[in-house]
């Protein structure tokens, strides 16, 4: 019997080996971090479907990467979840938060007008780590409200006897760090509000969703001094229209104020700017 070269035994073990090096990582250590091994989140509503202006149990359930319920949420901003719910017209908009009910987290809420809706759950993944918002699309039954065109709106806007005035929304530019300053008033007398109150761990809540629904950001303020108004850093992705919603709380009651703002194209001499700290947004 013929005997084989050692060196062509050796090439032969090599080359059977190297699949098995592609087809999984090295001994201790993990896999990559993927989509899919995240936690996400499954909605339901009673009674189904929706009614327009009666009340309905909104119920979500949080799985882990395997399929198994999580119960309990680390508090973010003083609550386990939150949950935007803004009507595809961006005519409506409210933020709720789930509270933990029997394993799952649930409320109640009206929906004031039927038509198409997403639900946007912003929440601490177990065990950390990055924290893309999630959606849910719903359809409420019932009269909706008479379409309107969405434009861009005048730097001053009045809520709750306050007049809050942006500066900066009519120069940013997409891809870029867009700093949005707003002056807070009262509207009575014209004078800087000085006793804005924290509405869950922060100064205000910023909201920006896209004309198209396609990008979301939940972003908190920076730090300012009484009397100075609200800020925040945010990046908006692409040319196009924007709703903003700017929440605040003063003697312990929550404003919300809308404005519309249009994104100018991504500017070349301006570098990409990376999201700002703390921000969480989706993309769809």
């Amino acid at each position: 019997m013929a005997r084989l070269n050692p060196r062509l035994i050796t090439t032969l073990l090599t080359l059977l080996a190297a699949p098995l090096a592609l087809a999984g990582p090295a001994p201790g250590k993990e896999p990559p971090t993927t989509e899919s091994s995240m936690s996400s989140t499954q909605l339901r509503s009673t009674p189904s479907p929706v009614q327009a202006g009666k009340p309905t149990t909104l119920v979500l359930r949080v799985r882990d990467a395997q399929g198994h319920p999580v119960p309990t949420l680390s508090l973010s901003h003083g609550k386990p979840m939150h949950l935007f719910v803004i009507s595809n017209d961006l005519q409506s908009f409210a933020h709720l938060h789930p509270e933990p009910r029997g394993g799952e987290f649930a409320l109640e809420h009206t929906f004031e007008a039927g038509g198409d809706y997403t639900l946007f759950v912003d929440y601490a993944r177990p065990g950390g780590g990055d924290a893309p918002v999630e959606r849910h699309a719903l359809q409420v039954e019932g009269p909706a409200r008479p379409e309107g065109a969405l434009t861009e709106t005048p730097a001053t806007q009045h809520s709750g006897g306050l007049a809050f005035t942006l500066h900066g929304g009519d120069a940013v530019h997409a891809s870029a760090g867009a700093h949005l300053h707003v002056a807070v008033a009262d509207a009575a007398t014209g004078r800087p509000v000085e006793d804005l109150e924290p509405y869950l761990g922060a100064m205000a809540h910023f909201v920006v969703l896209s004309a198209d629904g396609k990008d979301f950001l939940h972003v908190h303020p920076l730090d300012t001094r009484p009397g100075q108004g609200v800020a925040a850093h945010a990046v908006f992705p692409r040319a196009g229209l924007y709703k903003l919603w700017i929440q605040v709380q003063r003697q312990g009651r929550v404003v919300t104020v809308p404005f519309v703002l249009r994104v100018q194209a991504a500017d070349a001499s301006k570098p990409v700017a990376a999201p700002a700290h703390g921000a969480h947004g989706s993309h769809h």
